[in-house]
Parts: C-alpha cells; structure tokens; sequence
C-alpha cells in the first residue's frame, strides 16, 4: 500500500550552506500582483541558480495549550480554493521539520486539535 500524502507537506532544513533569501517583493501578472520570493542557491555542479516563489498562504502562531494543537495555523491559496493550514514543529534524527496538514476552510476537525479561541478571534478568516 502506497502513503496517501494528499492534502499534507513538510518543510525541511535547508541541506545547502550556500541558500540565500535574495528577497521579497512583487509580481504583477496579468493584472494580479502576487507576493514573491527569490532564493539564491548552488547546484551540486557549481552553477548558481536563482529560484522564484510565489506566496500561497501565511501561518500564525497558535497559543493554545490544547494538546497535539498545531504550532502554527493559517490560510493558503492553492488550486483547489481556499484551505485552512495546520502546522506542527517536529524534531526528527536529521533536525526539526514542519509537518502541514490542509483542510476544508470551515472545516472543525478534532483530529487538529485547535483551540476553537484561537480559531475564532485570531485568524481573519
């Protein structure tokens, strides 16, 4: 059986001593201006590149003393609409990862764990 990982991501520690925030700024395309970030990183053959992102969401911190509540909760902007983000600090062998879960916007789900005060008055939503 093959792991399911729809609706989920990580983010990893950076393997590269050479990965530079260039910047953020701006992009208009087609009449919609959307945020972007540029990373200047090194190709294991020495070749400079120079990757551009566009921002899908943003993350809170969520204070709840519920336990297995995510560290972070927020929105992202994906293909499929508007989603609710949950993200949990996990320590692993090869150092933290943020491990993220999507749901339906308006989804209450238990298995998240957030407190419905966070939910209600601090994600403007």
């Amino acid at each position: 059986m093959e792991y399911d990982n729809t609706n989920t991501g990580a983010i990893f520690n950076s393997k590269s001593d050479q990965l530079i925030l260039v910047g953020t700024g701006s992009l208009n395309d087609e009449g919609e201006t959307k945020r972007i970030a540029m990373v200047k990183d090194v190709m294991p053959d020495g070749t400079t590149i120079r990757d551009i992102y566009v921002k899908v969401g943003r993350l809170w911190d969520n204070n709840s003393d519920t336990p297995n509540a995510p560290t972070f909760t927020g929105v992202a902007e994906i293909s499929s609409g508007e989603k609710r983000v949950a993200a949990w600090v996990k320590q692993t062998e090869k150092g933290n990862i943020l491990s993220m879960k999507l749901t339906e916007k308006n989804a209450m789900s238990s298995d998240i764990g957030v407190d419905k005060q966070v939910q209600d008055d601090e994600i403007p939503f």
